[in-house]
C-alpha cells in the first residue's frame, strides 16, 4: 500500500522585516536660528513683566502641506521647565534669575501664537495639515529682580515628528549674558562746592525770635538705576549746642540752623545727620534750609560755617 504524504509550505512572518508605512507623505526638516548681542542689560528701572529687548529668527520661512493618513506621533523637547501666563501667551523662566522667554510665531494664515518651549508629547491627527509660518520672534521679559547670569547657546525647542522622520529645531545662536547694572549717583555740578549766602541781619533781629534770616535752598543728586539717596551731613558742632553748626566768622552768640524741609516740615539737621530721598526721574532732590541762630549773647559780625555732604544711594 503506497502513502502519500502531502507537505503544505507556510511562510511565516514572524522575524522578517517589514518596511513601516510613514503616517505623512512630507514632514519639516527645517531649523529656525536667532542671534543676540552676548551682553544685555536689564536697567533697574525697568519694570516687571515689561520686555527686555527682541530679535526676529532668520529666515527662509518654508511653507507646504503634510497628506497624514494616520495620527501623526510628536516629541517636543523645549529647553525650559516652568512659565507664567501672560497677554499674549506663555513666558518661561530662564535659568537667569529675573528674566524669561518667549517665542512668538506668525502662522501663514496670519495667526499669531507662543511657542512650547517646555517638553511634552503630541499627535496631530490624520488628515491636511498646513506646515509654515511667516516670522518668528524670540522675546525676553523682566519676571522679576535680575541677577547677572548667561543664558546658553543652543537648542530652544526640538519638534521630532514620527519617531524621527521629521525635525524642527529651533536655536539660539549665541550665549546672552544679563547683567544688571550697577547703581551710580554723583551731586549735581553746581552742589558738589556750593555757597549759600544768608541776607544781612541785625543784632535785634534776635530780640525777638532765636533764628532769622532764613533762606531755603536744594541739593540734587543725578543717579542712574538707584532707587533712594541717603545725604549725611557733617561739621563742626556749635559750642554748648550740638545741634548746631559752629561759626568761623566774627560775631558772638550766633551759630548756623540747618534743616530740612522734606513735605514742608522744618527738621533740624545736625552734625551727621541723615536725610535720605526717593529717586524720581533718576533725580534725588533734598530740599534745605539756612538760618542764623542765636547761641548766647549775639554781637556784631559776620557768620561763617562749613557742612560737607556725603552721599549713599540703593
Amino acid at each position: 500500500m503506497k502513502h502519500s504524504i502531502a507537505f503544505i509550505s507556510t511562510l511565516l512572518s514572524l522575524g522578517l522585516p517589514v518596511a513601516a508605512q510613514a503616517a505623512c507623505d512630507r514632514y519639516p526638516n527645517t531649523q529656525h536660528s536667532v542671534s543676540f548681542p552676548s551682553t544685555i542689560t536689564v536697567p533697574e528701572s525697568l519694570g516687571v513683566g515689561q520686555l527686555i529687548t527682541s530679535q526676529t529668527f532668520a529666515g527662509p520661512y518654508p511653507t507646504f502641506y503634510m497628506n497624514c493618513h494616520s495620527p501623526t506621533p510628536t516629541f517636543l523637547t523645549g529647553r525650559f521647565a516652568t512659565a507664567i501666563s501672560a497677554p499674549g501667551g506663555l513666558i518661561y523662566h530662564t535659568n537667569v534669575p529675573g528674566v524669561g522667554m518667549r517665542v512668538m510665531v506668525t502662522l501663514t494664515s496670519g495667526a499669531p501664537y507662543s511657542a512650547k518651549l517646555r517638553t511634552e508629547s503630541l499627535v496631530s491627527a490624520p488628515g491636511r495639515i498646513l506646515w509654515g509660518a511667516t516670522r518668528l520672534v524670540a522675546e525676553f521679559y523682566k519676571l522679576g529682580p535680575v541677577t547677572t547670569g548667561t543664558l546658553p547657546a543652543g537648542e530652544i525647542q526640538h519638534n521630532n515628528w514620527d519617531g524621527g522622520r521629521g525635525h524642527y529645531r529651533m536655536v539660539l545662536n549665541t550665549s546672552i549674558r544679563f547683567v544688571n547694572p550697577a547703581s551710580t549717583c554723583d551731586l549735581a555740578t553746581g552742589d558738589v562746592n556750593r555757597t549759600i549766602t544768608l541776607p544781612t541781619v541785625r543784632v535785634a533781629d534776635f530780640n525777638s525770635s532765636v533764628t532769622t534770616g532764613a533762606r531755603d535752598f536744594e541739593l540734587t543728586a543725578h543717579c542712574s538705576s538707584a532707587s533712594d539717596v541717603t545725604f549725611r551731613f557733617s561739621g563742626t558742632p556749635a559750642p554748648g549746642n550740638p545741634s548746631l553748626f559752629a561759626n568761623t566768622g566774627s560775631a558772638n552768640g550766633v551759630a548756623l540752623w540747618l534743616y530740612s524741609r522734606v513735605g514742608g516740615v522744618p527738621q533740624t539737621i545736625s552734625q551727621n545727620g541723615t536725610r535720605t530721598v526717593a529717586v524720581a526721574g533718576n533725580r534725588a532732590v533734598l530740599p534745605l534750609g539756612a538760618a542764623y541762630h542765636r547761641n548766647g549773647t549775639v554781637s556784631q559780625g559776620t557768620l561763617a560755617s562749613v557742612t560737607t555732604v556725603n552721599i549713599t544711594y540703593n
